[in-house]
């Protein structure tokens, strides 16, 4: 026992000098990647292109790519630089939080909810990178359930072999747990647990997550443009986009400061936003479109009334260190910073280093013969606590308030404490942002009003008392697995593991899972084609148009929702055109169909023929 503490403050010393010399290296590498990018780029104002997209992330290199294949020239704005090359190491991603690499944007204080947070507020994790949050999110690919996007994207499927090439089946590093967790479900589900009824069956979907990686490393979609030819598109880079720029209701351009220089830049086609939940709606109201009171006590000029950053909404996770171990795992601190750990990685792309840091994720949904219902809860397990690295990284990363901290989860560092996450997949309490000035630079208001509807509550209660059901398998227990049943300070005065206790700890232990999304919501702002309502060749396409969350990760949706968009601007041009449409350079064959967006060619002609509408 001796020895195995002193093994893990050795760890905790090392880590922690670790990740001091890691974080002034990513200051270092932001500033140098600023120097040359001055040194090299050779920008000049009002410059036209075919279309201007505003952010390159997980949504805006998606639908530069489509749209360069459809023979456009494209202009993609991004306020962050290039990733540094060791962004592609998975185990690294929560040492980008809070860097330059991130928005670093927070809510304001909480009444309802994150009184476990400094100041009862949330930190909202977004990259200001090349790849956007796909280069700082855990790497999760889950699609949801099919009823997700009824009414608004019933197709999706159609474009869900665009990723089939960047998905690791397998996560790249899976502790024991992993079997131990699927080993417990399986026990759940033979026993029917809360079942009793057959014509209402509790459906346990619990699988090893799937994660964008290949051969062990990090796939974001800024990827996506590296063989691109630079004739194609202009990536302009720590650039602050900070209006849109219209004639009447038509979107001509933007204005961004780069380089403290301010530039406009032209679109013959169209301006694309996808700066974001929370970067695209800000851009909006700043722009003079949003709700008409808001903007004008601000004095802007409304040019279109609409509820533009109404409906926000977020998953959000309680439960972090719940589980105690009495056996340690594979994924440890200790196990990361063995030397056979970071060769294993660096020669073969495998090993520890590989860990996404959630291994599993699950559902749990009603169904019976006729139906299945969407899962309202979701489970993500995670196989290191916030408290596992003494509280140099995740806690901040966390925003946990350090009295809570040292207080409740300090005294975990040197035993095994895991996490089985319950994520409220379908909030009923709906938020808002709003801007705090007509400064562009200045931060928007962030308010999810995280657990306003009491049934927000009700649900993730129900997800704490599953996980002790959990544990109590043959599984689990052979992990030597217990609940941690030290009272979380500010809920001494509820009996623990009451609905009262678990009541009062959510409220404490409000995280966010880092996908908010609604805020441009389809049908209120923009239209089923993504065009801002009642006005032209401005499009929105991000996270911030679902009319609602589906019911898992959100990336995959991301992707997806942009492929769709850019084949419905491609065809609507083709429509409007009716005229060739090149792919590539070249055009070898001519042939009469309409262009398929689901379709991968290259260096072909396609022409819908004049008679086709």
């Amino acid at each position: 026992m001796i020895f195995k503490y002193l093994i893990k403050s050795s760890a905790f010393f090392v880590y922690g000098i670790a990740v001091f010399l890691f974080i002034h290296f990513l200051n270092i590498s932001y500033v140098a990647d600023i120097w040359i990018d001055w040194f090299l780029n050779d920008l000049k104002s009002d410059e036209t292109y075919d279309f201007i997209i505003v952010g390159a992330g997980s949504a805006g290199v998606t639908v530069a790519y489509n749209l360069i294949n459809a023979g456009y020239k494209i202009a993609l704005i991004e306020a962050g630089g290039a990733p540094p090359w060791f962004a592609d190491i998975p185990v690294l991603a929560p040492l980008f939080q809070q860097s330059p690499y991130d928005w670093q944007f927070k809510t304001i204080p909480q009444a309802y909810a994150c009184k476990g947070l400094t100041n009862n507020q949330s930190i909202w994790p977004m990259g200001k990178i090349l790849g956007g949050s796909s280069r700082l999110n855990y790497m999760a690919y889950v699609q949801g359930h099919p009823s997700d996007y009824q009414g608004w994207f019933p197709d999706y499927t159609n474009y869900t072999d665009k990723l089939k090439n960047f998905i690791s089946e397998n996560p790249g590093w899976c502790s024991e747990l992993c079997d131990a967790i699927l080993g417990g479900i399986e026990e759940l589900s033979q026993l029917k647990f809360s079942s009793q009824n057959d014509e209402n069956e509790d459906i346990l979907d619990f699988e090893k997550v799937k994660l964008t990686m290949i051969n062990g490393q990090r796939w974001s979609t800024d990827k996506l443009l590296s063989n691109k030819n630079s004739n194609d598109i202009k990536v302009i880079t720590h650039a602050y986009v900070e209006k849109i720029l219209f004639e009447s209701n038509i979107a001509k351009g933007v204005k961004f400061t780069k380089w403290k220089k301010q530039f406009n830049l032209f679109a013959n086609e169209g301006v694309i936003l996808s700066a974001g939940t929370i970067g695209s709606p800000k851009l909006l109201m700043l722009s003079g479109i949003g709700p008409k009171h808001d903007l004008q006590k601000l004095n802007i000029n409304v040019i279109r009334d609409l509820p533009v950053g109404k409906n926000l909404m977020d998953h959000i996770l309680t439960g972090i260190d719940l589980v105690i171990l009495n056996s340690s795992l594979s994924v440890s601190l200790p196990q990361l910073l063995q030397p056979k750990s970071i060769i294993d990685y660096f020669l073969f792309h495998q090993g520890s280093w590989t860990s996404a840091g959630i291994e599993i994720v699950g559902t749990i949904s009603k169904a019976n013969k006729h139906f299945s219902i969407p899962p309202n809860i979701q489970f993500m397990i995670i196989p290191v606590g916030v408290s596992q690295d003494n509280g140099v990284v995740l806690r901040k990363a966390m925003g946990i308030k350090d009295e809570l901290f040292q207080d409740y989860f300090a005294p975990l560092s040197h035993q095994t404490a895991i996490t089985i996450a319950p994520v409220l997949l379908h909030p009923e309490s709906l938020g808002e942002v709003r801007l705090k000035s007509s400064d562009p630079f200045d931060d928007p208001i962030i308010d999810p009003r995280y657990l306003s509807h009491n049934n927000d509550i009700l649900t993730l209660i129900e997800g704490t008392k599953f996980i002790k059901k959990l544990i109590n398998t043959n599984a689990m227990k052979a992990l030597g697995a217990s609940l941690y049943n030290k009272s979380l300070p500010g809920c001494e005065s509820n009996i623990f593991g009451s609905s009262e206790y678990w009541e009062c700890y959510i409220r404490h232990i409000t995280l966010t899972s880092y996908h908010p999304v609604g805020t441009c919501k389809m049908r209120s702002v923009v239209d089923d084609s993504f065009r801002v309502l009642s006005t032209k060749k401005l499009y929105v396409i991000d996270a911030s148009v679902m009319p609602k969350l589906p019911s898992g990760n959100i990336n995959a949706a991301v992707i997806m929702l942009a492929n769709k968009a850019a084949s419905s601007i491609i065809n609507s041009r083709v429509r409007k055109n009716n005229k060739l449409l090149y792919f590539g350079k070249s055009c070898k064959n001519s042939i009469t169909e309409m262009f398929l967006p689901d379709s991968s060619h290259k260096n072909v002609c396609k022409m819908v023929p004049n008679d086709y509408y």
